[in-house]
């Protein structure tokens, strides 16, 4: 059975190995049998390239937003940071190619992450940022992602169903204390 980029799965190679034996002043010969593999691993390149970028400025504006002291300010970088969680729950709830040649009429997607029904690197980037900007948030700023980002919500839904992400997320305690000395307290 052939690799999927064209090697061979596993093959076997055989070594003749010459042993020195001191004691007798003979050498031995052994014929060695190996089985080499190539290790198959599921790919988690996404496979539409908008994944890869989509979220990519929800981290920025949010840290604009948390280190704000300025009050004036506070609604303007406020409104940048939500616009950021509009564009990235649009994109979620935009039907992606497969889903649209699988049913036409399909309006709102339903996949449960970025790229479909799969992990890919793109969600282990960007699902970590938005658990430290949901917990940080309410906390610091009593802010919650609004829910009507139902897309976000679903998103963040089903990333928490996931054990890969709950058990390697770190605690709330742990971000709360990490954030405490970066959030600026507002200045009236």
């Amino acid at each position: 059975m052939a690799h999927r980029w064209g090697w061979p799965a596993s093959c076997v190679v055989q070594f003749l190995v010459m042993v020195y034996v001191f004691g007798k002043r003979t050498y031995m010969f052994f014929l060695v049998n190996l089985t080499l593999c190539v290790c198959s691993y599921p790919s988690m390149t996404p496979k539409h390239k908008d994944t890869n970028t989509a979220g990519n400025d929800v981290f920025h504006k949010f840290s604009a937003y948390i280190k704000n002291q300025l009050s004036s300010q506070d609604s303007h970088v406020e409104n940048n940071f939500l616009r950021s969680l509009v564009r990235l729950d649009k994109y979620l709830k935009t039907p992606l190619p497969y889903e649209e040649k699988m049913n036409p009429e399909l309006k709102v997607s339903s996949r449960k992450f970025l790229d479909g029904d799969k992990l890919t690197l793109a969600d282990c980037n960007l699902l970590p940022k938005l658990h430290i900007i949901n917990i940080v948030c309410k906390h610091y700023r009593k802010f919650e992602i609004p829910a009507e980002l139902m897309g976000l919500r679903r998103y963040l839904d089903n990333a928490a169903q996931l054990k890969d992400f709950t058990y390697t997320c770190p605690n709330e305690k742990e971000i709360l204390l990490s954030y405490s000395s970066v959030v600026k307290p507002m200045n009236q």
